[in-house]
Parts: C-alpha cells; structure tokens; sequence
C-alpha cells in the first residue's frame, strides 16, 4: 500500500445486517393477514419515509415518540391500509425486540477482517440516534473491528446524511483524506449523495434492487450483490499506491 492508506466508512442499517428481518418479523405477525402489499416493498417505502422523518425531526418539525408511528402510517397508508397509534405502538415494540437479534450479512465479516488485516482506515457513519444505533453495534458486536469512537451515529455529532458536514466531521475526527476515502451504503440519496459531494468515492451496495433516483447514477461502484464486496475492497487495497 506504499505510504497512502485507504480508508473505508460504512453504513451500518441494511449495510452490515439485514434491517428487514426485524420489519418482517413485525409485519407478518401484526399486518400481513390484512394487506396483499408486498413486505420488501413496504420495507423500502419505510425506509425513504424514515429518511424524511429523521430529517423533521432534527428540525424539530416532529416528536421523536411520534416519528416511528408517522412512518408506519405513511407507509401502510401507501398501500391502503389505515394504522391506528396503537397498532403503531405494537408494531414498534415488534419491531425493537427483534432488533435487539439481529445478525450481521453473512458477507460482512470476512470483508471487516480484510480491512483489519490490510490495515485500511475504519469507521461506522449511521443515521439516527445515538442510544439506538448504539444498541444495534453492540447486538453485532461491532467492537471485534471498530473502536467506539470510530462510530459516529448522525444523533450524536448532530449533522445527518447527506448533509455534508456530517461526512466532514468524520474526516475530521479520523484524519481521513476524502480522496482516500469510500463511503459504503445501500441508499443512494442519503450515502451516495452525500459522500459524493464530500469528495469521497462511493459503493453503492443496491442489493435491494432500487431504482436509481437520478438519470444517471454518480456512484463510483454500483453492487447488485453483498458477495461482490469483498472482491472489490481487495482490488481497491491493492491499487492504492
């Protein structure tokens, strides 16, 4: 790697673990009898409605109790379906307890410890609160490659993706250079847009099969599959002069 390092910055919800499983969990036991919808298209509308809420309610524009509920009913109103708060409520508490089982992608590990062994910089850049996303690195046991304060959750250094500056604060704290740096996540408005426009290249690990926001993706690398990523951290690391 001669005297440069790479550095590689990951995402971390439906990035390192399957976010849907506690979501379909949820769903198959509290909706699935009253809805034909799709539950993976569900779980990606929820996902864009997630974005949105986080964002007004970091502008104050909605409570943080109520912006789980907001997103259940903005989602399954999508598909007809009417969710009252405390069906909401259930949903949520559902949807906590198996989050609090989740498993990291079985591709994930081995492509951690290449980082660890080619001694690539490291860090986790999430969007949400502090005590939550907290929680989830803990249940992945994230410590066996990251140090604590290599993961910054939006919540705690108060910038959220794809704000720019919250991709500058990590650069600060961790010493990255952004042309040094690549940001990996599976959702291009908030992690490719963003990094992107802090100078950092950028994989977009589409393995949910998104439509492309724009006419023409920005993304440096585009991966349909989790098992492509490997591969192309090694050709990365052995390209960096």
């Amino acid at each position: 790697m001669g005297d440069k390092r790479v550095n590689f910055v990951f995402d971390l919800d439906d990035t390192m673990y399957d976010l849907m499983q506690p979501f379909k969990k949820a769903h198959d036991k509290l909706f699935a009898e009253r809805t034909h919808a799709d539950c993976e298209e569900l779980f990606k509308k929820s996902r864009v409605y997630s974005d949105i809420l986080l964002e007004q309610e970091r502008e104050g524009k909605i409570a943080k109790e109520d912006a789980f509920y907001e997103r259940l009913r903005l989602t399954y109103g999508d598909a007809g379906l009417t969710v009252k708060r405390e069906e909401g409520d259930r949903f949520e508490a559902e949807y906590r307890y198996h989050q609090t089982r989740i498993e990291m992608f079985d591709f994930m590990e081995e492509v951690l410890d290449f980082c660890t062994e080619a001694r690539t910089g490291l860090a986790v850049l999430t969007n949400g609160n502090g005590e939550g996303q907290r929680r989830k690195t803990a249940a992945l046991k994230l410590w066996r490659w990251f140090e604590d304060e290599w993961v910054f959750p939006t919540g705690e250094i108060g910038y959220h993706k794809p704000d720019v500056r919250a991709f500058k604060e990590v650069e600060r704290r961790m010493d990255f250079l952004p042309e040094d740096t690549w940001y990996i996540g599976d959702t291009y408005e908030s992690d490719v847009t963003g990094a992107k426009a802090s100078g950092w290249r950028t994989i977009w690990l589409n393995h949910r099969g998104r439509r492309c926001p724009v006419k023409v993706s920005e993304a440096t690398e585009e991966l349909k599959s989790g098992k492509e990523l490997l591969p192309l951290l090694q050709c990365i690391v052995a390209n960096t002069v």
